[in-house]
């Protein structure tokens, strides 16, 4: 369910998520080109496994250790494509961004780190600050709920 659903339907929920957008609420409000909604009307989704972000913040020094993480393994299928997109951003500020129709993405291109991930996470090692996980990762993006009942837990 995407952020602004929970708001009346689980509160306790929402408030628990609105965390993350603590101190950039402005994202909240970021309007999703071809969807015609909100950044906090969709549902958001890794193009790749999640377990290569924290291997990779491991690997160069952000962490120590992947700490247990829990995910859903969605089917592309599942998703309507008339509500699907995914979403790039390759650096920082909102004129780097690219919203493209699920169909017109190869997915098999998406399953490495982007390069501008790896330099982001660099650029906080031995700082105190907490990473953006999918910092420059695409997003798929989907405009609607989603019955994950009967969905593979991924577990890391």
């Amino acid at each position: 369910m995407p952020l602004s659903g929970m708001q009346h339907a689980h509160p306790d929920l929402y408030a628990k998520y609105r965390v993350s957008y603590e101190d950039r609420e402005e994202i909240m409000q970021r309007k999703i080109p071809l969807l015609d909604c909100l950044w906090n009307d969709v549902v958001q989704f890794l193009p790749l496994h999640p377990r290569k972000v924290f291997e990779l913040q491991v690997e160069i020094g952000l962490i120590p250790e992947i700490q247990p993480h829990k995910f859903y393994e969605i089917n592309l299928n599942q998703l309507e494509p008339q509500k699907t997109v995914v979403f790039f951003k390759t650096e920082p500020g909102e004129e780097n961004i690219e919203v493209k129709w699920l169909k017109d993405v190869d997915f098999t291109a998406l399953q490495d780190i982007p390069k501008a991930t790896r330099d982001y996470f660099k650029s906080l090692v031995g700082k105190a600050e907490e990473p953006f996980n999918y910092q420059f990762i695409p997003h798929v993006l989907y405009g609607g709920n989603l019955d994950v009942s009967n969905t593979k837990l991924i577990t890391i």
